[in-house]
C-alpha cells in the first residue's frame, strides 16, 4: 500500500534537497548556478482517506536556496515554490500549468513542478512588485532594499521595502502585503475602521493604501523587537500583564462588519482535524477519542460574541522603543468568543523550547491578568475548552506541515490537551 508520507520524506530533508536540486534544476544543469544550501518553509501535505485515492496526495513547499554563479563569490538567495506528486502525476500538472500560461518548470526525476519566485501561479503581479520603479504608492524616493518577509505561495506574500536615510528624510520601512484574492481590500477597510477608535490599546501599523490591480495592502513599518526574540523567563513574563490589558481593551472596540465564528463552528473544524490525525497516526486514536469526548461535552452553550483578532499569537507582537506593544496581521478579524484569542496565544507558547512548567506559569499569569482587565466573563472551563481545541490545532499543523519529528510532536500536543488543567478546576 502506498505510504505518501514515506515517499515525500526525502523532499523535506534540506541536505538531500540541496544535492537533488543541484542535480535537477535547469540552471544548475546548464552550469549557470550552483546550489550551496537549502531551507524549507511552509510544507503542506494534502492527503486522502480512501486507499484508492492516496495516489492523488501531494506535497507543496517552499525551498529558500542559497547559491552562486560559478564565476562569482557572492552568495545569492533564490526562492523555489514546488509541488510534489506521486505516480508521475507531475507531468499532467506541468502540462496544465503550461496551458495556463504559467512559467513553471518540470523536475520529472523528483515528480515535481516548480515556480521560481516571483513567478506564482495565483499571483502573476508579484514580479511587478519586486521592481520598485513600478510602484506608485512608494513615491519617487529610491528604495535601498526589498526583502521577502513571508511568502505563502498562491495565498499571500509580504515584502519589506526599505528606504535609507538621507539629508531630506529619515530612514523608513513600508510593507507590501499581496494577496491572491481581494482579501486585502477588506483588511484595509477594517484596519482603517479600528484605527479611528482611540480605545485600541495595541499600536497598529498605519494602513497607507490598497492597490486593487495588484491586490496589495500597503502598511507603514514600525521599529522595535519581536516579542519572540525576548527571553521567556524574564522579558516575556514581564510583558504578560500589559499584553493582557491591551488584549482586553482590544476586545472592547466596536467592530466593523465581520464574519462570525461560533464555538459550534470551531468544534466542527476540530472534529475534522482529529479524524485526519487518527488515520495518519493510529496509535494516538484512544487519546484523540478522549479529547473529542471532552470537547463535545464541554462545548459552551452560550457565548458573548465580540471583536477578536482571530490569529493572536506571540509572533504577531512587536515591542516598541517606548515599551508599548504593536499588533500585526488583521487578516482573520472576526466576531467570536474573546477567550479564543487568549487560548490561541496560550497554545502557541507550547511551540517554544522552554520547560512546560514555565509555559504553564505564563498561561496562568495571562489568564489571571486578562480576567482582571476584561469586561466579559472569563470562565476558566470555557478557556480550558478553547485551549484544548487550539492545542489540537497545533497537533494538526505539525501533521500537514510535516514538521521534524511530526508523530512525536502530534502526540505531545494531544497529551498537553488532555491534562487536567489547573485553570479548569
Amino acid at each position: 500500500m502506498i505510504n505518501p508520507l514515506a515517499q515525500f520524506a526525502p523532499l523535506l530533508d534540506a541536505d538531500l534537497m540541496t544535492v537533488a536540486l543541484q542535480q535537477h534544476l535547469p540552471e544548475c544543469q546548464a552550469g549557470n548556478w550552483q546550489v550551496t544550501g537549502c531551507e524549507i518553509q511552509h510544507p503542506r501535505y494534502k492527503t486522502y482517506r480512501l486507499a484508492e485515492n492516496r495516489e492523488r496526495s501531494f506535497l507543496s513547499l517552499v525551498y529558500h536556496l542559497r547559491g552562486r554563479h560559478p564565476a562569482a563569490t557572492a552568495v545569492e538567495q533564490r526562492i523555489l515554490y514546488a509541488r510534489a506528486y506521486l505516480g508521475n502525476r507531475s507531468q499532467q500538472a506541468y502540462t496544465e500549468a503550461q496551458a495556463n500560461g504559467e512559467r513553471a518548470i518540470h523536475l520529472a526525476e523528483l515528480d515535481m513542478v516548480g515556480w521560481r519566485f516571483p513567478d506564482d501561479p495565483a499571483m502573476p503581479w508579484l514580479a511587478e512588485l519586486m521592481d520598485s520603479r513600478q510602484i506608485a504608492e512608494l513615491g519617487q524616493r529610491p528604495i535601498s532594499a526589498i526583502e521577502i518577509v513571508n511568502y505563502r505561495p498562491e495565498i499571500r506574500c509580504t515584502a519589506r521595502y526599505c528606504f535609507a536615510a538621507s539629508d531630506a528624510a529619515p530612514a523608513r520601512v513600508v510593507y507590501g502585503k499581496t494577496y491572491a484574492d481581494e482579501q486585502g481590500r477588506a483588511v484595509y477597510t477594517n484596519l482603517r475602521a479600528l484605527q479611528r477608535q482611540s480605545a485600541v490599546a495595541f499600536v497598529m501599523p498605519e494602513a497607507l493604501a490598497y492597490d486593487a490591480d495588484r491586490h496589495t495592502l500597503w502598511l507603514e513599518g514600525l521599529q522595535g523587537h519581536m516579542l519572540t526574540e525576548l527571553d521567556f523567563t524574564v522579558d516575556v513574563a514581564e510583558k504578560i500583564p500589559a499584553l493582557a490589558n491591551a488584549l482586553a481593551a482590544f476586545h472592547q472596540v466596536t467592530p466593523p462588519p465581520l464574519p462570525v465564528i461560533t464555538s459550534q463552528q470551531q468544534l466542527k473544524e476540530w472534529l475534522k482535524k482529529a479524524d485526519k490525525l487518527s488515520h495518519a497516526y493510529p496509535t494516538i486514536q484512544p487519546a484523540l477519542t478522549g479529547l473529542l469526548n471532552e470537547l463535545r461535552q464541554d462545548c459552551p452553550e452560550f457565548e458573548v460574541l465580540g471583536l477578536i483578532h482571530g490569529d493572536f499569537h506571540i509572533d504577531q507582537l512587536l515591542v516598541l522603543a517606548d515599551g508599548r506593544l504593536a499588533l500585526f496581521d488583521y487578516d482573520e478579524l472576526a466576531l467570536g468568543d474573546s477567550l479564543q484569542d487568549l487560548a490561541n496565544f496560550a497554545a502557541d507558547l507550547y511551540n517554544y523550547p522552554y520547560p512546560i512548567a514555565l509555559i504553564d506559569l505564563l498561561v496562568q499569569t495571562l489568564f489571571t491578568a486578562y480576567s482582571a482587565a476584561s469586561h466579559n466573563p472569563t470562565d476558566p472551563q470555557r478557556f480550558a475548552w478553547h485551549l484544548r481545541g487550539q492545542l489540537l490545532t497545533r497537533a494538526y499543523r505539525c501533521f500537514i506541515q510535516q514538521k521534524p519529528a511530526a508523530p512525536q510532536r502530534v502526540a505531545d500536543f494531544i497529551a498537553l490537551a488532555l491534562r487536567p488543567w489547573p485553570l479548569a478546576d
